[in-house]
């Protein structure tokens, strides 16, 4: 039986605030503060009252998400408004951007804020607790999800006869940009060579340490307004062209297979760059899920930059920084920051600050157009937008 997929209406929202506080690897505040601090700032950069507030994607009610009991925090009460629309199927990220726009493209609201993050998390002498989804064939093994990318990233190495140093120099030029990266949870921490990230111990083979994404503290949060509203607002909107999600079955229960994950990305890309009215080779910069540097190639595979196999070598032929592909110029996932949940939202602000043109660094002159990723090959699931300057 055929499916007939009808061509959604443009969306008619844009991104016209955005913040990230201070992110680090230990923050000794609570989450609620942390995300009330980014929300905040981020109606202040947007010029609009939170009375203007009539829609929220975040933890609902609070930043644990549903708990009834105590359950004695919740955003409306804290932010003082009443809300006509609140998402939590996915409150981050893409998926948060897309059904924002598309709740406001429909009339179900007007300004909606997307928020999230934590704090306190660390536990000494354990790998933190979200690393280690309670799935009935993941536990009990004690595998985590490092490992779930590196049994899809093994087999590629396997198959193609990859370079691990070129996986390394991802990483360290990725890296290398969240070290001068104000606000960064390694800021002050580089440069980066790549004989620096093979010199970090091995987690779980192919990934060395500074191969795989951080498991920090800190808030981040972006307003979404319509196309209308945002004429008036204090900083250049950022709109929201397209976007795609594929999900091909639960994460981190079954371990993932390389023949399923390789091309993950594929429909969705093509369905954001039709929605987009864009080629993919118009994106101008990158901002893509750093779950590991090796997933970084396999995205540009996926997407259909280059033939499979060839990601590690396309990388790093183009280089990463601003003057080549502009991936994760904040550092990404890798060195600026990864929020659990939140960790996908942080992917949104870098974009619009690409385009809004006010990266305080590796700043991608021009650009115009941005891609914003999240999930990937070994997680199982992936989504996209495609981000323009309005």
């Amino acid at each position: 039986m055929s499916h007939i997929v009808k061509s959604p209406p443009p969306l008619a929202a844009a991104v016209v605030g955005i913040h990230t506080t201070q992110q680090g690897m230990s923050i000794d505040r609570p989450a609620v503060h942390l995300v009330l601090d980014a929300i905040a700032a981020a109606l202040a950069d947007a010029g609009i009252d939170k009375s203007e507030v009539d829609g929220i994607s975040a933890r609902w009610p609070g930043p644990t998400g549903t708990v009834m009991l105590p359950g004695s925090i919740d955003w409306g009460a804290q932010l003082g408004i009443p809300l006509r629309w609140v998402d939590d199927s996915y409150p981050a990220g893409v998926p948060a951007l897309m059904a924002a726009a598309a709740a406001i493209t429909s009339g179900l609201c007007n300004t909606v804020v997307v928020a999230g993050g934590q704090s306190r998390t660390r536990i000494p002498g354990a790998v933190l607790e979200y690393t280690r989804p309670d799935n009935e064939f993941t536990a009990v093994f004690g595998s985590y999800t490092p490992a779930q990318f590196a049994l899809v990233a093994q087999r590629y190495f396997h198959v193609f006869g990859a370079d691990p140093a070129k996986m390394a120099g991802i990483a360290a030029a990725i890296r290398s940009m969240g070290s001068i990266r104000p606000g960064a949870a390694l800021f002050g921490r580089g440069p980066y060579a790549a004989e620096d990230i093979m010199a970090s111990p091995m987690i779980v083979e192919p990934f060395h340490l500074l191969e795989l994404c951080l498991a920090s503290e800190g808030a981040v949060a972006y307003v979404v307004t319509s196309l209308d509203r945002a004429k008036d607002c204090a900083r250049r909107p950022v709109r929201v062209l397209g976007g795609g999600m594929e999900y091909k079955r639960q994460q981190y229960v079954d371990p993932p297979l390389y023949d399923e994950a390789k091309n993950l990305g594929a429909d969705a890309i093509a369905r954001a760059t039709a929605m987009a009215g864009v080629s993919i080779g118009d994106i101008d910069t990158f901002q893509l899920y750093d779950a590991n540097a090796w997933e970084v190639a396999r995205q540009f595979e996926a997407l259909g930059y280059c033939a499979e196999g060839e990601g590690l070598d396309f990388v790093m032929e183009r280089g990463a920084g601003p003057e080549g592909l502009a991936i994760n110029t904040d550092g990404g996932l890798l060195s600026f920051g990864h929020l659990g949940s939140s960790g996908p939202t942080l992917k949104i602000v870098e974009a619009v600050r690409q385009l809004r043109g006010d990266a305080p660094t590796s700043q991608r002159e021009g650009a115009e157009l941005a891609l914003a990723t999240g999930a990937g090959g070994g997680a199982l699931y992936y989504n996209l937008a495609i981000l323009g300057r309005a």
